[in-house]
């Protein structure tokens, strides 16, 4: 009995120690979701019958994540992520993590209300997007993905950045200041190697205000890329961004918005050639929600990207007689404009999101009770050629083509299904078809593909 007493009391103790521990945790959430796809690509280097070019297969990404409410005005998050094609783990025995290795993909602290009312810190793994996501949205672009056990890299999940944020809020005013540490690189070395001056660092402000008539906004902003070369003869390759954005809706459900950016600063290449950038980018839209049966919409998009003139090969740091680099740079993009082009046509100056004008026009209708239907249409048109010459080949990450002097990059079409099964699980299809342009060479210009379904549960 003596012994059960002992016991008893220890526990207590114990217990009495850990209360205050916990006593803090004013509110936790627990969140995630699992999202399974198939998906099916083809012809993706544009040449029919080719019989390695048609893939199918699976894949999953599941997100896990924890929000706690500490002490007034502290909180935090984190959240953990997996991406997987199936069946793609290592052998067992095998000494690495494989595709079933857990991320952090969010690990933040928020401090609200930090010295003065108006002012929120954020710091740690988060999320960055501001505006329509032109600029910054996506640590490694909207195109591709670190995670290079996934095959389609420009469907992946992981949007987050290591960065300090802090938010001032005078509403109608938000006014951000950021900085993000996009890559490290070697950490420490000397002076004298210049290990410790290889980095990559992403840093701005952006103002948003919202006005009371029209839902109309208006964002401001400038930031700031440098990737240093880690050489200390060299000097870092650098993108300032400077942009405005607003929308407004001057009629009921009739929204139009526009973006227009242009980047300055320095292009340099792993060699000493230096280049002055001037690049731009422009958006215009206009969308139109129609009150009437199976709830239709329509909108009419244009988007400009300034590209690079090439000199008759394939080097977008071509710098015979130029002194200036136009096109556009992606580093931190997180739009897509078509499936296929946007997986295909992924770099910088390769069409659509550098170096390309684009068309898009969308139309929307919900025919039964939480089925949506969408199609799009692109039309894309190089801003610059890739060549001056008749024939020249053209690299992507997704292959090698045979092209010529022409802009006529090609066009797609986009036919997406949405059906809410439940409130917690949504079923997708989604059908893509890229035929190309006069760009390509006849032998190179076979239409390319993808389909896709998925299922996602949101818990």
């Amino acid at each position: 009995m003596s012994k059960f007493l002992k016991l008893m009391s220890v526990l207590a103790i114990v217990a009495l120690i850990a209360v205050p521990a916990f006593a803090e945790v004013q509110n936790v959430k627990v969140s995630g979701d699992i999202d399974s796809k198939i998906i099916t690509r083809s012809n993706y280097d544009f040449i029919n019958g080719n019989n390695t070019d048609t893939d199918t297969w699976f894949n999953t990404v599941t997100r896990v994540q924890i929000d706690a409410d500490l002490t007034d005005n502290v909180s935090t998050s984190v959240r953990l992520l997996n991406e997987r094609d199936w069946d793609t783990e290592p052998a067992p025995g095998a000494n690495t993590p494989g595709d079933t290795a857990i991320s952090l993909d969010l690990a933040s602290v928020k401090l609200k209300e930090m010295f003065y009312a108006p002012l929120t810190l954020t710091i740690g793994r988060q999320l960055l997007r501001f505006g329509s996501g032109l600029v910054v949205g996506d640590p490694d672009s909207n195109d591709t993905s670190i995670n290079a056990a996934i095959e389609a890299r420009d469907l992946s999940a992981r949007k987050s950045f290591d960065a300090i944020r802090a938010t001032f809020d005078y509403n109608p005013l938000v006014l951000d200041v950021i900085f993000a540490k996009i890559s490290a690189n070697t950490i420490g070395g000397s002076a004298t190697t210049g290990r410790n001056r290889d980095d990559a660092d992403l840093s701005g402000i952006n103002a948003a205000y919202k006005f009371d008539k029209y839902n109309s906004e208006v964002e401001a902003y400038v930031f700031a890329n440098h990737t240093k070369q880690g050489n200390l003869n060299l000097e870092s390759n650098q993108v300032y961004t400077y942009g405005v954005r607003g929308s407004l809706e001057p009629i009921s459900k009739l929204v139009v918005n526009a973006e227009l950016a242009t980047q300055q600063g320095d292009y340099r290449t792993a060699g000493p050639i230096k280049l002055d950038r001037s690049a731009w980018a422009a958006d215009a839209g206009a969308s139109y929600a129609i009150d009437y049966k199976w709830s239709p919409k329509v909108a009419l998009n244009y988007i400009y990207r300034s590209g690079q003139k090439q000199g008759g090969n394939d080097a977008d740091d071509d710098t015979t007689g130029v002194s200036k680099y136009k096109a556009w740079d992606t580093s931190f993009e997180d739009q897509t404009h078509g499936i296929v082009a946007n997986s295909i046509f992924d770099g910088n100056n390769d069409g659509v999101d550098s170096n390309g004008s684009t068309i898009n026009l969308m139309a929307a209708v919900v025919p039964l009770q939480d089925l949506t239907v969408a199609l799009d249409y692109y039309y894309y048109r190089l801003a610059q050629k890739w060549t001056d010459l008749d024939v020249v080949t053209r690299n992507t990450t997704t292959g090698a083509y045979a092209v010529r002097n022409d802009k006529n990059l090609g066009q797609e079409v986009d036919l997406s299904l949405g059906y809410d099964y439940t409130e917690d699980v949504k079923l997708g299809l989604t059908a893509g078809y890229f035929l190309p342009g006069k760009t390509f060479l006849k032998d190179n210009n076979d239409p390319a593909t993808t389909v896709m379904a998925d299922v996602k549960v949101s818990f």
